[in-house]
């Protein structure tokens, strides 16, 4: 004989109330969401100042003469330490993003594949470019490849991580980042740094302002007070 869903079970207790149940779940998830997003702004900032200024000072090498010419060691060390800056905003906020969260096996085991292919994937197209200077490829060339290469490997892993982890606001950047890298070679040296400047870490920063935009959103919800602190 089948019980009424109201009906005690058999200790006596009343059966757990299904919709509070579900949400706590939700609101369990959300709160992840938040903390595992908190330091996204962070990072895509820094991705953006590290763009934006990097590349505008790759651009004033001589993009702007004769007014303004920025010596080139200046240019590629400023460059170079911008870029050096964003990895470690992003490994620090990624530890802090990640303290005290457990990881099944196998989203641990996918995060360190995607993980590894970042700097192999660098390492490869680096070594691309130096064959390719090796058999004759002019530095203005050189200069061209570069960052497109690097661009569009950029744009590829962006869009696999919002394939794997369902984020859109990474696989709409990352399918912006390839156009740009397709389209700036059109507009010859000097002129694509000042495209990735602006294309790319525009980008960049835009995408900052939309994660900073929903975490102050998330956070003004009720059930979100627990994670202001955090």
């Amino acid at each position: 004989m089948m019980r009424s869903p109201e009906a005690p079970d058999e200790d006596g207790e009343q059966p757990a109330d299904v919709a509070a149940m579900l949400d706590l779940i939700r609101s369990e998830q959300e709160r992840m969401s938040r903390r595992l997003a908190a330091g996204v702004p962070a990072i895509l900032l820094a991705w953006g100042i590290a763009w934006f200024v990097g590349f505008m000072l790759l651009w004033l090498i001589d993009g702007a003469r004769p007014a303004i010419s920025v010596p080139v060691a200046v240019a590629a060390i400023a460059f170079a330490l911008l870029m050096a800056g964003a990895l470690v905003v992003s490994a620090v906020m990624g530890a802090r993003m990640s303290r005290g969260i457990r990881s099944a096996p196998g989203a641990a085991w996918t995060g360190t594949v995607y993980g590894l292919v970042w700097p192999v994937g660098f390492l490869s197209l680096t070594a691309l470019g130096q064959a390719l200077i090796v058999n004759g490829m002019p530095p203005e060339l050189a200069s061209i490849y570069y960052p497109t290469a690097s661009t569009i490997f950029v744009g590829i892993m962006y869009v696999l991580a919002g394939g794997i982890w369902r984020n859109w606001l990474s696989i709409a950047m990352g399918g912006w980042f390839i156009v740009v890298a397709a389209v700036a070679p059109f507009f010859g040296y000097p002129t694509h740094y000042l495209v990735f400047a602006l294309a790319a870490g525009g980008v960049f920063l835009l995408g900052a302002l939309v994660a900073w935009l929903w975490l102050r959103g998330s956070r003004r919800r009720p059930d979100a007070a627990e994670d202001v602190d955090e």
